[in-house]
């Protein structure tokens, strides 16, 4: 849809639906292309998908169409995540300058531009956040090149590029004051202290130009979601990092790729996890999706709502 298409859609909603869809003062687009359903089943499905920015809304829209999840946290959603939203009839919260999006088939309260309430029926909503935390400088890459080479660079140098947000991600939960479950899902961009154990690939092979012997890590941004009361969705059904790295990054092979898991679900124990699912275009995938074009395995989760 063409931006003068979407300009008069944006237009017809603020005379129409002045309550329910408006720009905020941010700059979001805050839009109910959704019916305004309520819950029909206990189950809900989520999915966590950093799309890459510049790739194509056919991609984008197969995984989608064959997914069809109740919530979506988008990454790298920019001009993408309204076109989508509007394509499957979703709401949607986001603008084409900011990479995280949300898209429900439920509506939705905004409390931020990352926390959401995520209105289920009279009775039962969801606090949902989509985040998205700093990519560079990516400390397993400077692990790869030696410019790390022990533990405690490793944790500083995460800590100084994504504590910040991690804390205040971790103060924002602290003050929800309502019983509620809970799911934080997005693009960590900092791999988990649950897979960088003795004998997994990520210490050892990651590590081939370090002269010194390899070395684990206590990645400080998964110790603290789990020391907040979280579970990592995928850990929780495939606890062996071994059998089971469970890798998002990336997709693209070459000579001397980091490959990780830095895209995660977590939730609190307001919600029963049925079954998690990566998403790609690979053998790596537990499903496979033709043509999928993001240099991020998506992550695809099924909960069962306990009330």
């Amino acid at each position: 849809m063409t931006s003068y298409k979407y300009f008069l859609l944006f237009f017809v909603f603020f005379i129409c639906c002045e309550k329910s869809n408006y720009l905020t003062n941010t700059g979001q687009y805050n839009l109910s292309l959704c019916n305004d359903i309520e819950l029909i089943t206990e189950r809900i499905s989520v999915l966590s998908f950093n799309r890459l920015n510049g790739t194509s809304i056919h991609s984008v829209s197969q995984v989608i169409d064959l997914l069809q999840p109740d919530i979506i946290g988008l990454q790298e959603s920019y001009d993408a995540g309204i076109e989508l939203a509007d394509r499957f009839n979703y709401c949607f919260y986001g603008d084409n300058t900011s990479s995280v999006a949300i898209l429900s088939k439920y509506p939705f309260e905004v409390i931020n531009d990352s926390q959401f309430k995520i209105i289920m029926n009279d009775d039962l909503f969801i606090n949902f956040f989509n985040i998205h935390l700093p990519a560079y400088p990516y400390q397993p890459y400077d692990i790869r090149d030696t410019l790390i080479t022990t533990e405690l660079q490793a944790i500083h140098q995460a800590e100084q590029t994504r504590g910040t947000q991690v804390n205040e991600l971790i103060n924002l939960v602290d003050n929800i004051n309502n019983q509620m479950p809970i799911v934080i899902v997005g693009d960590f961009n900092e791999p988990s202290h649950l897979d960088w154990v003795i004998g997994a690939e990520n210490p050892m092979q990651f590590q081939f130009n370090n002269q010194l012997l390899p070395f684990t890590v206590d990645w400080p941004t998964s110790k603290k979601m789990l020391d907040a009361g979280f579970s990592d969705a995928y850990r929780v059904l495939f606890n062996n990092p071994i059998d089971y790295p469970g890798y998002t990054w990336t997709t693209n092979y070459s000579i001397n790729e980091v490959h990780d898991r830095i895209d995660f679900i977590y939730y609190n124990e307001g919600l029963i996890l049925d079954s998690l699912f990566l998403v790609g275009p690979d053998d790596v995938s537990s499903i496979i999706v033709p043509g999928y074009e993001s240099d991020h395995r998506a992550l695809f989760s099924i909960f069962t709502l306990p009330f």
